[in-house]
């Protein structure tokens, strides 16, 4: 029993030291978050998009962090610092992923098969399914957080009955 006890280390950080040790890791995690989008972008451009064996360690990273992120912030009943969970901002942030991904698919589209109409044919396409996913997406997370925001503010408001 002696290794568990020697397991528990007691936080030497000051409650400042603790808020900038917390900026830090906040500041790590974007930092690996958009860094692993942004890998996850060009390695596609350079192998093909066909090619999602080259990508699938960093897809799986990646994905469990933006899975982990987003269902915690829910789950605690939080969206963002900037913006509100409004129709007009899932819009907003839905046409962005739209255009990025769009624009992305063309030029490879192109790449590959070098016909100019085929691919901006098909950057439209993807532009439109990646519009919709995401609006569709975006708006079911934000009716989950709506409800959660609910239910954390009537929980607070029994206990200041009582």
């Amino acid at each position: 029993m002696k290794w568990k006890k020697s397991l528990k280390i007691k936080n030497k950080l000051d409650e400042m030291q603790e808020q900038k040790m917390l900026k830090i890791e906040h500041n790590g995690c974007w930092l690996a978050f958009w860094g692993l989008a942004i890998s996850l972008l060009v390695q596609q451009y350079i192998y093909g998009q066909a090619k999602w064996q080259y990508v699938a360690g960093e897809l799986i990273v990646f994905m469990c962090l933006a899975l982990y992120l987003g269902f915690s912030c829910i789950k605690n009943g939080i969206w963002d610092r900037r913006f509100e969970p409004t129709n007009e901002v899932n819009l907003f942030a839905s046409m962005i992923a739209g255009v990025i991904s769009g624009i992305f698919i063309c030029f490879s589209s192109y790449r590959q098969y070098n016909k100019l109409y085929g691919s901006i044919a098909t950057g439209i396409v993807y532009f439109i399914m990646i519009f919709a996913a995401c609006f569709a997406g975006l708006s079911f997370l934000t009716f989950l957080y709506k409800r959660k925001r609910d239910k954390i503010e009537n929980e607070e408001d029994d206990f200041k009955d009582e």
